[in-house]
């Protein structure tokens, strides 16, 4: 064999190999993947996606064309059914729409939220809510369960059940929501945290609460535009996809300075 074929045979090889490596990292991250091929059958995997496509089916249900919608900013105002968590009172409101089957989000909550808790929300300069906007069948499930918790809560222990879950939920997310068995996944962290699988199995059928959170869901993607997760607004400035917290800090001052402008 000449010395110029031997190369290129190690070159094709050696590119082979990068694929192939590519493939394996990208698999990986989007859970579709060698890392989870032996736990899964194919049955499992087409029964969970069957169940996720009816959910992303009924809340895209007539979604108008984002193209051609403005910002709807009435669904930005505060709710009855939203859990406020620090002070009502602070200047700033920053509004997160996740996914709790969402990466991205569980990125945020993991390495920037307890930040931001203890620079704005502790200190009053900021108030902070979450609201669902699921994905997915699990998403969802998780949701309800979360909602659930916090309502069967006293009402002065109410927002830190229900942030403290959703931390949790994110904490956890690998362990439930790539798994086709993820209610019993979030029946055994249910119950860890003080709630009867009898009372999770109640909250996620519950038809009232399941509507409730489905509604919210779709008049954010009509009337605010949102196409992903994590979406954040504050004071009414949208931010998309995951924002590291230097990035989030910048914008916070920049309408804290703005509130502090309007008084004077």
């Amino acid at each position: 064999m000449k010395k110029s074929q031997k190369i290129s045979f190690i070159a094709v090889g050696f590119c082979i190999l990068i694929g192939f490596a590519a493939v394996i990292t990208n698999n990986y991250k989007t859970k579709t993947s060698f890392k989870y091929k032996n736990k899964i059958t194919k049955e499992e995997t087409i029964k969970v996606n069957k169940t996720q496509d009816a959910v992303v089916k009924a809340i895209n249900k007539n979604t108008r064309d984002p193209k051609i919608m403005a910002i709807d900013r009435h669904v930005l105002e505060i709710s009855k059914n939203d859990i406020v968590y620090g002070d009502p009172s602070a200047p700033v409101t920053m509004i997160e729409y996740s996914s709790l089957s969402c990466p991205h989000c569980a990125a945020f909550n993991n390495d920037a939220f307890d930040i931001l808790n203890e620079e704005y929300i502790k200190t009053k300069k900021m108030k902070f809510i979450h609201r669902d906007f699921p994905l997915n069948n699990p998403a969802l499930a998780a949701s309800l369960f979360a909602i659930c918790q916090a309502e069967d809560s006293a009402k002065d222990q109410k927002s830190e059940k229900y942030y403290n879950l959703i931390k949790a939920l994110f904490k956890t997310q690998e362990s439930w929501a790539f798994d086709p068995k993820y209610i019993e996944k979030l029946t055994s962290i249910a119950r860890l945290d003080g709630m009867t699988p009898e009372r999770f199995k109640e909250c996620i059928d519950d038809k009232k609460i399941q509507q409730r959170v489905l509604t919210a869901r779709m008049a954010a993607a009509k009337g605010l535009n949102i196409k992903s997760t994590p979406t954040f607004f504050i004071n009414g400035e949208v931010m998309e996809g995951y924002a590291d917290y230097l990035s989030i800090q910048t914008l916070i001052d920049a309408k804290l300075a703005q509130t502090q402008q309007t008084k004077h």
